[in-house]
């Protein structure tokens, strides 16, 4: 464990995922599955009778996304720009939404538009009677900043780059001080912590959090990691240094929707028979393999974890991706 507490939580569509690490014995660490950010204002959003203006940091879309379009059906909705890139990166496209970016006119109702609720944590934290910490670790899904370019294609390329600069896991934990100026979601997730407290904040994509936390519960290397998501499956083979030799994201209600063969497309990427062509024409973000390796072990996490016929990750799914997160921090031994 860590000389200091750490706060990790992963955000998701579905789910946010708060753990505290702040005890010796990790299985008394505070933790707390929590309905998503996003779904949490979209509930805001449907109980509104009246114009609403969104204002804050740029967050995940999903569930919001859908109570904008919805409330658009008889209100207006006025929002920042920052609010407003949470929909889309061309702001062209939010403005057809039928969204007004800008000020307000008449009588509203604003929304804070946020991936960390800060105030709240920080009230928890204390009625838990634990300080607040010194290191927060924040994992989003990020696509990246494209307002040209499809963000599936984007967001992988991101990916790419990143692994030929330094192809370790931890790699992609970033300092708020680093972290890539495409990445604004992830920038907004450390702002919206910084904005309310003092400490050092990182940022991680969700996907890389859980792929991290199934590193834990590896036996052998190289292994295949995978997150299977409620949208993504993303798998990485990696060597016994955390080095991603290999890696694949696919779109989870593509593969759902055609019955794919899970365990067959896995074994192919494995086998290094599959290419980036191939993973975007079937409507995926796509695929690098730097090296097939001979993986000896697999394991697997997620809410469709048990689809992959592998080895699930050991321990409590919900807190694979928090246990990732507090792993990276370790090793990167930069504290």
């Amino acid at each position: 464990m860590l000389g200091c507490s750490v706060f990790t939580l992963d955000v998701g569509s579905g789910t946010q995922d708060f753990m505290l690490f702040a005890e010796k014995n990790i299985r008394n660490c505070p933790k707390a599955i929590l309905p998503s950010p996003t779904k949490l204002i979209a509930r805001r959003i449907e109980r509104v009778d009246r114009d609403i203006y969104l204002h804050g940091y740029t967050m995940g879309g999903g569930a919001i996304t859908w109570a904008v379009r919805r409330h658009l059906e008889r209100y207006r909705v006025y929002a920042d720009e920052r609010a407003a890139l949470t929909f889309s990166d061309d702001l062209e496209k939010v403005r057809e939404m039928g969204v007004i970016i800008g000020e307000p006119d008449g009588d509203v109702v604003s929304i804070e538009t946020k991936d960390v609720d800060m105030p709240f944590f920080a009230d928890f934290i204390s009625k838990m009677g634990y300080e607040m910490p010194e290191k927060y670790v924040i994992a989003v899904q990020d696509h990246g900043f494209s307002p040209k370019i499809s963000n599936r294609i984007f967001r992988f390329r991101m990916f790419e780059r990143l692994i030929k600069k330094s192809p370790a896991v931890e790699s992609f934990l970033f300092h708020s001080s680093k972290i890539p100026a495409e990445f604004n979601r992830m920038r907004d997730a450390a702002r919206s912590v910084l904005d309310y407290i003092e400490g050092d904040v990182y940022v991680i994509d969700t996907v890389f959090a859980a792929i991290a936390g199934c590193a834990i519960s590896a036996r052998e290397f190289p292994a295949l990691l995978v997150n299977f998501g409620n949208s993504h499956l993303t798998a990485a083979v990696v060597n016994r240094d955390l080095e991603i030799r290999a890696l694949l994201e696919h779109h989870t209600p593509v593969l759902k929707r055609r019955g794919e063969n899970i365990e067959g497309l896995l074994e192919r990427f494995v086998e290094g028979k599959i290419d980036n062509e191939y993973i975007l024409k079937d409507g995926g973000h796509g695929c690098y393999i730097e090296e097939v390796l001979d993986v000896r072990d697999s394991v697997c996490t997620g809410p469709n974890a048990k689809m992959a016929n592998i080895r699930e990750a050991d321990g409590d799914p919900m807190t694979v991706g928090n246990l990732g997160m507090l792993f990276l921090l370790e090793r990167r031994n930069d504290f």
